[in-house]
């Protein structure tokens, strides 16, 4: 996210003005209220780690897809359902935390997520205009498509992530034991009844 939000702009202003990339931008963070509006309305109700494993990949296919044409439609299109996608991310991750982690940890591991996510952000704001524009120098391309590939190499690399996270048998049974270890033995047989059901 932090790659993205760095170099999209760059990557746009190559070949549009800035009232298309304002544009452009608008449609491309729709995607994330239209997803939400579903996730509100629909919500998961199972396979938390296969929609999120899923959603990744299709996070990283839409990354990889925003930087591969100099053309407003297909950008917006990719740049659409990257965002389109987050919300389903985000939401399986967030329950997929909150029933593994018993409640009088809650605080701290949320804060541990926090101060790694936002590492993570600081490295890819830190890292990828640099790297953007040494490939722009060293393959004598323009600054934009030296962004786009940094941006392509992100898509890939998160499409990578959701692939090997879904491989780990105890990445996939964190579902099917959600809380089991943390509850009370009355609420271990109403959790058991419904996994049943």
């Amino acid at each position: 996210m932090g790659t993205f939000q760095t170099l999209a702009q760059p990557l746009i202003l190559d070949f549009a003005d800035s009232t298309t990339l304002g544009i452009g931008e608008t449609i491309c963070a729709s995607g994330m209220l239209v997803s939400s509006l579903f996730l509100g309305a629909k919500g998961i109700q199972r396979g938390y780690v296969k929609t999120l494993c899923l959603f990744l990949l299709a996070a990283g296919v839409s990354i990889a897809g925003f930087g591969i044409w100099k053309n407003i439609y297909p950008v917006c299109l990719f740049g659409f359902l990257f965002f389109a996608s987050l919300p389903f991310v985000n939401n399986c991750l967030d329950y997929l935390v909150r029933v593994n982690i018993p409640d009088e940890l809650q605080g701290r591991a949320w804060g541990l997520i926090g101060f790694l996510s936002q590492i993570g952000y600081v490295v890819a704001y830190g890292a990828a205009g640099a790297i953007a524009d040494g490939i722009a120098a060293r393959f004598q391309i323009s600054v934009g498509r030296g962004a786009a590939g940094v941006v392509m190499g992100a898509g890939v690399l998160l499409g990578l992530t959701a692939v090997v996270l879904y491989l780990p048998k105890s990445v996939r049974g964190l579902e099917h034991s959600c809380g089991k270890c943390w509850i009370g033995p009355s609420e271990l047989s109403l959790w058991e009844q419904r996994q049943a059901d």
